[in-house]
């Protein structure tokens, strides 16, 4: 039997392999604008607000996917290193963090995310698997809501 390649075969095939690397290019370019270093300014988790009595204050520094967290030895502690692994096609946009470095290595906390401009919002539970929906942390729920701003050079 002789298969005969037509051009509309050819061009179906090229199309569904653009469309395999299409999310890769998508999260390339998420990762592409996070890089650099970001500044905490707002964490509410439980319904708590953690900025409210001006000791929390902690820095990401991204560099590919990885983010190494300085300031807040407590947080630090905790999570050091995280890797971020992203998926922008979705709605909410999810995010994937797993703790490379600090006392919660290994771990995997999944979320949502945001980012707008030089604004990076991050919701997760930290303790269970159901992702949050919505960018909301309330009360026994479980979920921190981050918000991260771009610091400038």
């Amino acid at each position: 039997m002789r298969w005969f390649v037509t051009p509309a075969v050819l061009l179906l095939g090229g199309a569904l392999l653009e469309g395999q690397d299409a999310p890769k290019d998508a999260v390339k370019k998420e990762l592409d604008r996070l890089q650099g270093t970001w500044k905490a300014t707002a964490l509410t988790y439980n319904g708590k607000d953690f900025f409210a009595d001006g000791k929390a204050s902690f820095q990401f520094i991204i560099k590919g996917d990885v983010a190494v967290i300085k300031g807040n030895d407590k947080v630090k502690k905790e999570y050091a290193k995280i890797r971020l692994k992203l998926d922008p096609a979705t709605k909410p946009k999810i995010v994937d963090i797993t703790v490379t470095g600090g006392v919660q290595k290994d771990a995997v906390i999944e979320g949502i995310y945001q980012l707008k401009g030089d604004e990076f919002k991050i919701c997760a539970r930290v303790f269970g698997t159901d992702r949050p929906s919505e960018f909301d942390s309330p009360e026994g729920s479980s979920i921190a809501l981050l918000v991260l701003k771009r610091e400038k050079p």
